[in-house]
């Protein structure tokens, strides 16, 4: 039986990610003139994702791909940095509407 996706393979689509997101959040940037957020937000998908999925990988190969322990470590950390990302982005988000009403105020 041979699998459908190699590791070598899906760990090529994760460093295209890496390498895609940063220029995709350029060009978001450039399009709403935020370029520096653009950039900051692409690195974050990138080099989050990549290191989750590192993270991820090094776990699994450690507890056994079909075991109820990885299962529940990766549920756990996918909760937490997920949990984390959103209080981020809210905070952020919030940051910017704050300051964009600031200005318009003034």
């Amino acid at each position: 039986m041979t699998e459908l996706v190699t590791l070598p393979e899906a760990n090529h689509v994760m460093l295209i990610l890496l390498i895609a997101a940063p220029v995709i959040g350029l060009i978001w940037g450039a399009l709403t003139k935020q370029l520096v957020r653009g950039l900051v937000y692409g690195v974050a998908i990138g080099g989050g994702n990549f290191a989750m999925w590192t993270i991820y990988n090094a776990i699994t190969n450690a507890l056994g791909l079909d075991t109820v322990k990885n299962l529940i470590v990766n549920l756990v950390l996918f909760i937490v940095v997920g949990a984390a990302a959103g209080f981020a982005a809210g905070r952020l988000s919030r940051r910017a509407t704050k300051d964009s009403s600031t200005e318009s105020a003034e």
